[in-house]
């Protein structure tokens, strides 16, 4: 009976409906909601085709059965890391899908998993910087006083390190930073919460411009065809750069005498 009257005053003192959100407002919240969806479709399936890709350079054709081990962990880590992550990221897309936004205190916690998932899926991409570096050790089996075997690290864990630096850069602002921002300032201003002023966004890139012609012309499956195009030219464009660097600071350190070609070589040829 005790309990009972505990639930009657509970219900008593918060007897009033949380306020419900126009249509209008709805709507509004709607077609960002409706893009961070499509573009968590699209990466998800852009990682089950580019897996393979990323498992095939852990070295576990190495003669060293100790190489052979420690790549097998490093698999085991990275797979339980991409499990974790696409665990919250099902999470997150099973709760934009119930679409329940009818009051501020729906808003409110929609708001709240946006921001604690962006902030997770910072920290997914960030995570495998550690293990880029394990990775560049493997790859010269731990022995930095062979030649040019420091070179060959440093150089495979920089371009790691700039490939993460631009996946947070631009590809988590364009797939879903520039939605959760307009998702939070609808909820801040429809809670009466004072935010920065809305920041006038500069002349639309090339990647918006395309996603909006083939959004146009194709509709949900348009935008999955462009975010494709990109993450394949970019990832194309991003290697053919670092590759033409590589050779031409080759080029010219040969050319001045500090870069022994034929060594090179073989330093490379005992990765493979």
């Amino acid at each position: 009976m005790e309990l009972e009257n505990i639930k009657e005053l509970w219900n008593k003192d918060n007897g009033q409906e949380p306020p419900e959100v126009s249509l209008e407002k709805q709507r509004e919240i709607h077609s960002p909601l409706q893009m961070l969806k499509i573009n968590m479709k699209t990466e998800f399936w852009l990682m089950v085709f580019t897996l393979p890709m990323l498992l095939s350079g852990f070295p576990f054709t190495s003669l060293d059965s100790n190489i052979k081990t420690i790549s097998a962990f490093v698999t085991i880590l990275t797979l339980a890391f991409m499990i974790y992550f696409y665990s919250r990221f099902l999470k997150l897309y099973k709760l934009l899908e119930k679409n329940s936004i009818n009051t501020n205190y729906d808003l409110f916690n929609l708001k709240t998993q946006l921001l604690i998932s962006k902030e997770i899926y910072i920290s997914y991409y960030i995570s495998y910087i550690p293990l880029a570096f394990l990775l560049s050790l493997i790859k010269i089996n731990f022995q930095f006083d062979m030649e040019y075997n420091l070179a060959i690290f440093g150089t495979s864990f920089l371009i790691t390190l700039l490939l993460v630096v631009f996946i947070i850069k631009y590809w988590i602002y364009y797939m879903y930073g520039r939605y959760i921002e307009d998702v939070v300032q609808l909820v801040d201003e429809l809670n009466g919460i004072e935010a920065a002023p809305k920041t006038k966004r500069k002349k639309k890139s090339w990647f918006e411009r395309s996603q909006k012609f083939f959004i146009n012309r194709m509709g949900i499956k348009g935008n999955i065809l462009n975010t494709i195009i990109w993450f394949v030219s970019m990832y194309v464009f991003i290697i053919l750069f670092l590759t033409l660097v590589l050779f031409v600071f080759i080029m010219i350190g040969a050319k001045l005498g500090f870069i022994d070609i034929s060594t090179l070589q073989r330093a490379l040829n005992r990765l493979n």
